[in-house]
Order: C-alpha cells, then structure tokens, then sequence
C-alpha cells in the first residue's frame, strides 16, 4: 500500500528530531573535551566523577537518536515494528511534554534580587517554556492517535502480516508472538497497550544499572533506603521488571498478575511515602540524599542567587508519578480476555498430536 502523507511527515519529523538530538549529544561530548574540570574545594567531585557526568547526559542524547533514526527508516519503508516504536515514543513525548510543561508554569524560579525588576522577562520565559514542551505534548497526541488509525495501520501490512503468520508458523509458537490463533478461539492478537507496557518495562531495566553505579537512594513506604540495601533493591526491581515485561510479551497470564502486583506497589509505595504523615519531612529527607550523589550541588543551593524550592517540584512529580502508574494498571486489568484467548490457544496446542 502505498505512504500516505502524514506517515511521511512523521517520518521525515523522527529523522530531522533524530540529527537534532545528536547534535545535542556532540555538544555534551565537546563541552566534557572543551569545558576546563572545576578542581576547587567547592566542587569536591573528582575529574572522572565530572567526566563520567557528561558522558552520561551524552548518552541521554545518543541512545534516542538511534531510536529515532531507525523508527524513522522503518516508518518510511512502513514496517509495523517501526509503527509500534513510535507510538511507544509519542506516550514519552506525552509524559515528558506534560510534566515539563505544568513544572516551567506552576514551579517557582529561584529567588533573586533581580526577580522584581525582571517580572516580565521571567513571565516571557515561562510562556516560552511552556509553549515547546506543550508542543512536545501535542505531537506526542497528534502520533498516537493517528498512528493508531485503522487506515494507517492497513498501510503497514498488519492484517496480512498476522493472517500469514497464522497459517505459516505453530500454535506454540503463535501464543508468544503478536498474533494467537487457536481452534474455536479465533485470533487472539496481543494488545498494543500490552506491547507499550512490555517495551516500557523492559526499556526500564536500562536505567536500574545507572542507579546501581551512582548508589542513588530507594524509597520503600517511610523509608530512605542508602547503600547495599538500595542495592538489593535495584536488583530485585531490575529482575522483575526484566521477567514480566518477557512475560507480557509472550502473553502470559501469570505475567499480567505479576505486573498488577508490581504497579500496585508501586502505587502505594509512593502515595504513602509522599502523602502519609511526615511526607514533608521525607521530601526533604529524599533531596538532601541525592544531594550527598552530586556534592556541587549543595554548592549551588547555598547560593542565595540559586536557591530553589524543590518543594512543588517533588509534589507535582509525586502526583504524575501516580498518574502514570495508573495507566498500566487500568490496561491490564482490562485487557484481561486477551490473556485467557493466548492461553487457551497455547493448552489447544499442547493437546493436539504432534
């Protein structure tokens, strides 16, 4: 079938973001080779500290560029692979877009003597802000739903790609791939939100190393876990975000219970670390341990120029970290069907003689 226009756009919009980003992280790079290491007492990390600090944001620019690139080639060739990638990028463009822009209007600039005689340039800047990162919000929109179009997805070959799957490759096989098919089940395909979710989780995994290296703090419930213990945890999230995001993909029932359990934790976890008695106090208790991970921070904070509330910051993460987790929890417990049908293929299957 032939590009429509707007599957050319994006794809043409992935790629151009995509050399943008890049540039980005070529910046990092020559400012980490350019930039001279602060080697005073008032920056107490040391020069690899500082070093492996621009390497990582580098990374953070890197690793999105590659993903543009090759979801915008598959875009342009109409690969459904590339389809579902993007759509997995547009909800972080959601997320990102929508969290960065509530925090540049509601969160308070840090307080300077200037403030009062510069009024309207900060209210310029807060408009300016807010306007990009909505627009990120609005593209992210704009992708998933028409990415998500009946007409779109014929484009990507999706109704004959599981129609040749199904009459080409073994029930057993079929209960761990998009499409199921099972004797008086019919097709049984695994949803996309499901997919997201995997990815997503999956995606995460990536990020627990970093925490592992840089032995960032943990919250569990009242709790400010620092050290080996935070340890222990990384690696009892990492593991299980790695097992039911597999699980999901092979539409596993016992991995849809698993991950309910998961997001609900999740969910109370934070709401009563952030929203108990003594959340205040745990805030603040939860900064100054990331501060103690970044000691030229500390230097910024005694900076009357730089001081900054991170009090609403917290808060309004805090209530859109609770936000998202509820997204996953109402899709699999709503996409329950698609489960039992991969199930019931996959016991047809067993049954049937070899």
């Amino acid at each position: 079938m032939k590009r429509s226009v707007g599957v050319t756009v994006i794809a043409i919009l992935s790629l151009l973001g995509s050399a943008l980003t890049f540039t980005m992280g070529i910046l990092m790079l020559a400012a980490m080779v350019l930039a001279p290491i602060p080697r005073s007492n008032q920056f107490p990390g040391s020069p690899i500290f500082f070093k492996a600090f621009f390497i990582a944001i580098s990374l953070m620019y890197m690793l999105p560029t590659v993903w543009g690139v090759l979801s915008g080639i598959g875009l342009w060739r109409l690969k459904n692979w590339a389809r579902i990638s993007t759509i997995v990028f547009s909800v972080l463009l959601i997320l990102m877009g929508g969290f960065a822009g509530l925090v540049s209007l509601v969160v308070p600039l840090p307080a300077t003597p200037n403030n009062a005689a510069n009024a309207h340039l900060i209210f310029g800047v807060r408009v300016a802000m807010g306007i990009f990162w909505f627009t990120q919000l609005g593209v992210g929109i704009w992708w998933l739903v028409f990415l998500n179009r009946s007409k779109v997805k014929k484009q990507f070959g999706q109704a004959a790609q599981v129609a040749a799957g199904a009459s080409a490759l073994q029930p057993a096989y079929l209960a761990q791939s998009v499409s199921v098919n099972a004797p008086g089940f019919g097709a049984a395909e695994r949803p996309l939100s499901i997919t997201i979710i995997a990815w997503f989780m999956l995606a995460g995994c990536l990020l627990f190393p970093l925490g592992l290296v840089m032995r960032g703090p943990v919250i569990l419930f009242t709790k400010i876990l620092m050290g080996w213990p935070a340890v222990w945890v990384y690696l009892a999230f990492t593991a299980a975000q790695l097992g039911i995001g597999l699980g999901l993909l092979r539409v596993k029932p016992a991995a849809r219970i698993a991950a309910i359990i998961y997001f609900v934790f999740g969910f109370v976890n934070s709401a009563v670390f952030y929203f108990a008695p003594g959340g205040h106090a745990r805030m603040l208790g939860l900064l100054e341990s990331q501060q103690s991970m970044f000691p030229w921070m500390r230097l910024f904070q005694s900076q009357t120029e730089f001081r900054f509330d991170f009090g609403p910051l917290l808060m309004v993460g805090a209530v859109l970290g609770l936000v998202v987790i509820s997204v996953p929890l109402y899709f699999l417990l709503t996409r329950k069907i698609a489960f039992d049908k991969a199930a019931a293929a996959l016991e047809s299957g067993a049954g049937q003689p070899g």
